[in-house]
């Protein structure tokens, strides 16, 4: 009975051990894998830092234009404005018309 009980005890004993080195190997893969996806949220989050720089200095450049043109060009300007109004306005008009029928 007592050779019963120490081989038993061996046995637990291994396959503790090699259940825990599988649970070692297993959190050591997991680790690895939450680095690599941390590592590109990082890199995608500095990436669209940049894009969103790059889109407000490029959006500042075209206003500061568009003002240049209307000092300019008041003329101009309101006469572009209208016709765009209008265009919009007949868009709207249509939609709504097709929209009751």
């Amino acid at each position: 009975m007592k050779y019963k009980n120490i081989i038993q005890t061996k046995v637990e004993k291994m396959a503790n051990e090699k259940y825990s080195k599988k649970v070692s190997g297993v959190r050591k893969r997991t680790h690895d894998g939450v680095d690599k996806v941390m590592d590109k949220v990082e890199s995608m989050r500095d990436s669209g830092a940049e894009k969103l720089s790059h889109l407000k200095e490029s959006a500042t450049i075209m206003r500061e234009d568009i003002d240049g043109y209307i000092k300019k060009n008041p003329e101009k300007s309101v006469l572009i404005a209208a016709g765009v109004g209008a265009v919009v306005g007949g868009i709207l008009v249509a939609a709504m018309m097709r929209r009751k029928n």
